[in-house]
């Protein structure tokens, strides 16, 4: 049985595709997309999903929004079964894939609104009042009624969000809704994605902005070739991957020595090396204070031009890391 505290509870979701190629489509090319997801996501907060293309995100998505059934293993949104109960699911969630689909665009933002409003039901005495609610919501007003067709990329997707939220969904599925927006309209986009948890609104994220995940998700988890690598706060994330502080170490060239004095210097967690062109980069993990830039250059006396940078590891540090251990 799921838990009452969870808006989202998977246990070991597997979904399986088999495609036709080659001559009279004969061969058969059979994909595992999910290979045993277990995910919990508590009610009331923004949960975000990182992969790269590939790694089974929107299937995921699609399964937890009741259109598309698991293969195997169980899904519950909001304590209820996504197979046996989409029925009672379905006005209860909002979902967002973005892109120009799901969109009428011969008709007005407004009109689109009223269509969407009479398929979830919204009682018509309700219906404009809600329409216009949302349209606000969204900085839409001014635009309302003109055609889709002459609505830019960011104001279509600002259109997606208000048919999402139209009928006040307890949970909202975003698949990377800022994918391809401009960086005012992906903050305006963030900035209401957050006035939504303010509401009560539960929120399951995917995207591929590291950053957008780093500043909106309170937990996440990191999904690689079907499986989930990774699921915690981003600060455990880090802590995962070798600590909150980086030091990235370039010069032309170290060799075999140098490498293993930088890898045995106090502290070190993780050690990764890059090559960009004439330029070799050291990347230093450290879960402690105890490494000094003072003692890198130390252990490197023979590199004048060496530059040593110190940052907090970053989240895009943390999803390479996972990713790439996952592919070894």
């Amino acid at each position: 049985m799921p838990n009452d505290s969870s808006a989202i509870e998977t246990h070991g979701i597997t979904r399986d595709f088999d495609s036709r190629k080659g001559f009279l489509f004969r061969e058969v090319t059979h994909t595992e997309a999910l290979k045993g997801i277990d995910l919990t996501v508590e009610r009331g907060a923004i949960f975000g999903l990182l992969g790269p293309n590939g790694a089974g995100k929107t299937t995921l998505t699609k399964i937890l929004s009741t259109l598309l059934l698991p293969t195997q293993g169980q899904a519950f949104v909001l304590g209820h079964d996504v197979v046996r109960d989409a029925d009672w699911l379905r006005p209860r969630m909002g979902l967002v894939l973005g892109g120009e689909r799901g969109l009428y665009t011969r008709i007005s933002a407004r009109e689109n609104l009223r269509y969407f409003a009479d398929l979830y039901g919204i009682p018509r005495t309700d219906r404009e009042r809600r329409i216009d609610e949302v349209l606000a919501r969204v900085d839409l007003e001014e635009a309302a009624d003109r055609r889709v067709e002459e609505y830019s990329r960011g104001m279509k997707q600002k259109l997606h969000l208000a048919r999402g939220i139209l009928h006040r969904p307890q949970i909202l599925f975003l698949d990377e809704p800022t994918i391809g927006l401009d960086p005012k309209s992906a903050r305006e986009t963030r900035k209401l994605v957050r006035s939504l948890v303010a509401d009560g609104v539960t929120i399951f994220l995917t995207t591929h902005y590291m950053f957008e995940a780093e500043e909106l998700c309170p937990k996440l988890a990191v999904l690689s070739k079907g499986r989930i690598v990774a699921q915690d706060t981003v600060a455990n994330l880090r802590h995962l991957v070798g600590g909150d502080r980086t030091l990235d170490v370039e010069a032309y060239g170290f060799d075999d020595r140098e490498l293993d004095s930088l890898r045995h210097l106090p502290g070190v967690s993780r050690f990764l090396t890059e090559e960009f062109g004439p330029v070799s980069r050291v990347t230093l993990r450290m879960r402690t204070d105890e490494l000094r830039v003072d003692q890198v250059h130390a252990a490197l006396p023979n590199h004048p031009e060496l530059m040593v940078r110190e940052r907090r590891t970053s989240m895009e540090d943390v999803y390479l890391d996972l990713v790439e251990e996952e592919a070894r």
